[in-house]
């Protein structure tokens, strides 16, 4: 979960009031004697999975959904030097969590049978509050995360952000077609007057091969609206990170949560849901899905999206996680501390962050998350959250 000072009290309004597992699992296509028997190493992906955008985002969900699929790719990477890379391979946009977020893959096929592809992801959603889309880029080779928003530009997807040494950066979708488009990555270090190119990648949509019948082309286009989540999940963590994969690992599967928030009046408000651990893009990171579930009265479950991933630079692990509903985006990075993990990181206020596994047994634990605004002299929790794994039997 998180703790957002403000922020994380208009989520816990949701949080209180949210379509239970077995909705998700009917939307992907799992019937009830398959829930009874789901791997609990792939349940996080088949939650995560939806099958079109929320309503909610109603005509914003457009700019994106367009891009649903596997595209093939011709990659082009340009060097300040002037030199060019060049390499191929695909990118896959899909769906999650409710449809209240796109989550895309971006892979590059090896040179040579020794290498290994470089993948990584990134997930998308529209912030109303900023009526743009932000995008959350993740590589965990190069230990990266990149936040970037924008929007619509004429008939082009414009995204950007501004580093703290004043470097600016600009990804844009050009010449879209329904079957191809152009993806420039350019950066500016005089305020925007003049930028240079550092990728172009050129896509081309995946066709459908032939269909015979409409009912066959129908399916067609419904496989390859969930060609990422096929892609997405990874059976265990990848092997150049064996030593330190164990911290999280041992979460992978379902956990049923009682959840505790303490709110600023000194009361507290409760809520139950689960937390869903699993491994993405070939083992080198993790995602984790919380829900909380709807009370009576309300037709929505509340849900957010962490993606973590050990760096081997910091030698700490890093997360992201993304509340799309909210409009919170929040990272914090950290190690095992004893028999602890604890991460942290700065919420929307400024203060500083304290997310904690504590009491880590084969099938619970407590998560922490507390604030501090005296530079960590003293410390408020706000979150008390008790997990206990599900046994695979129950559904």
């Amino acid at each position: 979960m998180v703790t957002l000072g403000r922020t994380s009290r208009r989520i816990l309004g949701a949080l209180a009031s949210t379509s239970i597992l077995s909705l998700v699992l009917a939307s992907a296509g799992v019937s009830a004697g398959e829930q009874q028997t789901l791997d609990p190493r792939q349940a996080m992906v088949t939650a995560l999975s939806a099958s079109g955008p929320h309503p909610s985002l109603g005509d914003d969900a457009q700019l994106f959904d367009r891009f649903v699929g596997t595209w093939d790719c011709e990659y082009a990477n340009y060097a300040a030097d002037g030199s060019v890379s060049r390499s191929t391979g695909e990118v896959l946009f899909g769906w999650i969590i409710d449809g209240r977020a796109m989550q895309d893959i971006w892979l590059s096929y090896p040179e040579d049978a020794d290498s290994e592809r470089h993948i990584g992801t990134s997930v998308r959603y529209y912030d109303t509050k900023l009526a743009q889309w932000r995008v959350v880029w993740v590589d965990p080779v190069s230990g990266s995360i990149s936040i970037v928003t924008g929007g619509a530009v004429g008939e082009r997807i414009v995204l950007g952000n501004q580093d703290t040494d004043g470097t600016m950066r600009r990804w844009s979708f050009n010449d879209i077609r329904p079957n191809s488009f152009i993806w420039r990555s350019e950066k500016s270090r005089d305020g925007g007057k003049t930028w240079r190119l550092e990728a172009e990648y050129h896509m081309k949509r995946r066709g459908v091969a032939s269909p015979t019948s409409s009912q066959s082309r129908d399916g067609a286009i419904a496989d390859s609206r969930r060609a990422m989540i096929t892609v997405l999940p990874a059976s265990q963590p990848h092997p150049s990170i064996a030593g330190k994969a164990q911290l999280f690992d041992r979460f992978v599967g379902t956990w049923d949560c009682d959840y505790t928030f303490f709110l600023g009046d000194g009361s507290a408000r409760q809520s139950s849901g689960e937390l869903r651990f699993g491994w993405i893009i070939d083992g080198r990171a993790l995602q984790d899905i919380w829900v909380t579930y709807p009370k009576e009265g309300s037709e929505e479950r509340a849900i957010g999206t962490s993606v973590r991933f050990f760096d081997t630079k910091s030698n700490m692990w890093r997360v992201v996680f993304v509340s799309p509903a909210f409009g919170a985006v929040i990272s914090v990075q950290g190690e095992a501390e004893g028999d602890r993990i604890v991460l942290r990181g700065v919420d929307d206020q400024g203060g500083m962050l304290r997310w904690s596994f504590d009491d880590i047994q084969a099938d619970s634990f407590i998560w922490h998350g507390e604030t501090s605004r005296d530079g960590g002299k003293s410390w408020k929790l706000e979150e008390e959250h008790h997990m206990r794994r599900r046994s695979s039997a129950r559904p």
